[in-house]
């Protein structure tokens, strides 16, 4: 047997192909819906509106990315779904590093590569239509500054569901956006709770035109630099996706013991 202590890109590839042909028809028909429902969208807005939604497509490969990459990312590890897949897929010849690796890059490198690339065939099937039609349909350029700011909050969100994948066994998918509510109203609770406590002094702030606030007669503050804020900022940029892909890790690695 070979030796699974040492890193192996082979046994990486080795292990994305398995996932995929063990997954393809389920992503296939997942891509195939969101596709469908681009078409529904851009079928009503012809009869409706002339076909104003066709020179928008960018909204659609940006909605399309979120939606079908976290539903992707959310069912991912699917042998955790069964016990005996569960037991198969742990024993496999393979480091958990390795597994791990194997499915970040297909929810997250191959995805990207393999929807735009449907989306661009898409939008070449759309322009063909355009043409018959009369109506003018534009190449999307994702390639721009939308794209760079979209990208770092996509893989925030599917750093959860990924990890949401490796924590639940059973509807991953959906239990991490449950968890994800749960979580987002204990947060609404925690900072009513706070703002009712310290309301005596939130009613001595003011703001003014640039941003900055008074609290009494002190000197103006910047809030949006404030050095707990840019924390804030830096932590949900740079920490939090890396920090749930660690989980993720980590959980993978509890499931083998």
């Amino acid at each position: 047997m070979e030796n699974i202590q040492s890193f192996s890109f082979k046994r990486i590839l080795l292990m994305m192909q398995k996932t995929l042909y063990e997954n393809g028809k389920s992503v296939i028909i997942g891509l195939s819906t969101v596709f469908g429902i681009f078409s529904f969208i851009l079928i009503i807005s012809l009869l409706n509106s002339g076909g104003n939604a066709w020179n928008n497509l960018d909204g659609f490969y940006y909605a399309g990315l979120i939606i079908a990459g976290l539903f992707i990312s959310g069912m991912a590890f699917s042998n955790f779904r069964n016990k005996e897949k569960t037991m198969s897929y742990i024993t496999l010849p393979a480091s958990i590093l390795e597994k791990f690796i194997s499915e970040w890059l297909l929810t997250t490198v191959v995805f990207i590569i393999g929807y735009t690339a449907i989306f661009y065939a898409f939008n070449f099937l759309l322009i063909l239509f355009g043409n018959v039609l009369n109506i003018d349909v534009n190449i999307v350029n994702i390639f721009n500054s939308e794209f760079i700011s979209v990208m770092p909050k996509y893989f925030i969100m599917q750093s959860i569901f990924l990890a949401g994948a490796a924590t639940f066994k059973k509807s991953p998918f959906f239990k991490t956006i449950f968890s994800w509510f749960l979580f987002s109203i204990f947060l609404i609770v925690w900072l009513s709770v706070l703002v009712y406590f310290l309301k005596g002094t939130f009613e001595t702030v003011s703001f003014n035109d640039q941003g900055a606030f008074n609290i009494g007669n002190n000197t103006s503050y910047n809030f949006e630099n404030h050095w707990f804020i840019e924390g804030m900022k830096y932590f949900y940029y740079y920490v939090s996706a890396p920090a749930f892909w660690l989980y993720t890790y980590f959980k993978l690695k509890e499931k083998e013991a």
